[in-house]
């Protein structure tokens, strides 16, 4: 009986060394601090730790400075909207490849009008000709966005006087008439509509395909180094995915608890937004995204003539086998 106990003693000490995680280092993850980054999140938060890695959130201003620092080194991995840089970066070499979908969005949840003119002064989209309408940045999806809203009755972003902005200025924008309209983020939009200042008047027609908005890209050259934690991390990251992108997961309490705690948005608010889109699996619509580097080809934003192949841009490669590990959804 000793004899076997010291075998059982010997065999669990085994389990429970094998069940621990194996150390993987620091990972330096770039964010924004919005809800649509919720899969990054919760990676971080929730499964990276059980994978080995040590984590930092590194909290930056946009996706272009996360962009920036990931190709640097100085981050391994970030997140960001899709746009004229990372099509750029592929271009010039840069080392940074974009892995897997962070969430995707349907125009009618973004596109918001200030309530004060919609159903009085206008009420068409094409009314909107020569009035400042917003967006956060230039040569991004949100750009895009805008064009397509536009052109859904007849007019192109060429037709209203852009403005630049911050998703959270939006808001008063609207309320103080600087904008009659925007392309706004979760929980913008919402806090919009709790104020009073703007609607969300287009509604979602059936078959609608969510456009693909970010993406989650990392550092080539550290993955080069680190083969295996760069799969880890898509593993991981994966699962988080999943927890959002089955069921009811993006107002998942849990869920929330954790997206408020590194974007500091109001649970009550975060519980009321429109809920983003993630395909369990992660996929895209690459038609859109086709159409989407056409469109910066079109505004300038492109330093090449010729449209590049998708696979310069993006590699799925490992996130397939993330999948194949997981079992397909």
């Amino acid at each position: 009986m000793r004899g076997w106990g010291w075998l059982v003693a010997v065999a669990l000490a085994v389990g429970v060394a094998s069940a621990a995680p194996v150390p993987r280092g620091r990972l330096r993850v770039g964010y924004i601090p919005v809800d649509s980054f919720a899969a990054l999140l919760l990676a971080a938060d929730r499964y990276l730790p059980q994978e080995g890695f040590e984590v930092e959130m590194v909290r930056l201003p946009s996706g272009a400075e996360i962009l920036s620092q990931v190709a640097l080194g100085q981050l391994q991995v970030g997140g960001g909207a899709m746009g004229a840089a990372a099509f750029n970066a592929a271009v010039e070499g840069l080392p940074v490849r974009f892995v897997a979908s962070l969430h995707n969005g349907f125009i009618e949840d973004y596109f918001t009008v200030r309530r004060a003119v919609w159903g009085s002064e206008i009420n068409r989209i094409a009314q909107l000709r020569g009035r400042p309408v917003a967006i956060n940045a230039r040569g991004v999806v949100t750009e895009y966005m805008l064009d397509r809203v536009l052109r859904s009755d007849g007019i192109s972003i060429e037709d209203v006087d852009l403005k630049t902005m911050p998703f959270p200025d939006m808001v008063p924008a609207l309320e103080s008439g600087a904008i009659w309209a925007g392309i706004l983020s979760e929980p913008f939009p919402t806090l919009a509509e709790d104020r009073g200042v703007g609607v969300r008047p287009l509604r979602k027609p059936p078959g609608a395909r969510p456009i693909p908005f970010t993406f989650v890209f990392w550092n080539t050259e550290w993955v080069a180094r680190n083969p295996q934690a760069a799969q880890r991390f898509l593993v991981a990251y994966l699962r988080a995915a999943r927890d959002l992108a089955v069921g009811n997961g993006w107002q998942r309490e849990d869920n929330l608890q954790v997206v408020a705690k590194y974007t500091g948005a109001r649970l009550e608010l975060l519980r009321r937004a429109r809920p983003h889109h993630l395909d369990p699996n992660l996929a895209v619509d690459f038609r859109q995204l086709e159409d989407q580097q056409r469109f910066y080809m079109r505004r300038g934003y492109l330093k090449y003539a010729q449209p590049l192949p998708l696979d310069r841009v993006f590699d799925f490669r490992p996130l397939r086998q993330a999948v194949q590990e997981l079992g397909r959804r």
